[in-house]
């Protein structure tokens, strides 16, 4: 019985961790990176369709 209730509160604290930050705060983040990788494949020659620039 012990055990089980370690399982089970092991699980619980790995949700709370897991759902802990709010979703407009994640999509906030990855429209940061977005940008940010957009900026970086601008600067290596890629466009936004995938297709390299200057070929």
């Amino acid at each position: 019985m012990d055990r089980i209730s370690q399982s089970l509160t092991q699980r619980v604290k790995e949700l709370a961790e897991r759902y802990e930050t709010p979703l407009p705060q994640l999509s906030e983040r990855v429209a940061e990176l977005e940008e940010k990788v957009n900026g970086h494949l601008a600067r290596m020659g890629f466009s936004r369709s995938g297709e390299e620039q200057g070929q």
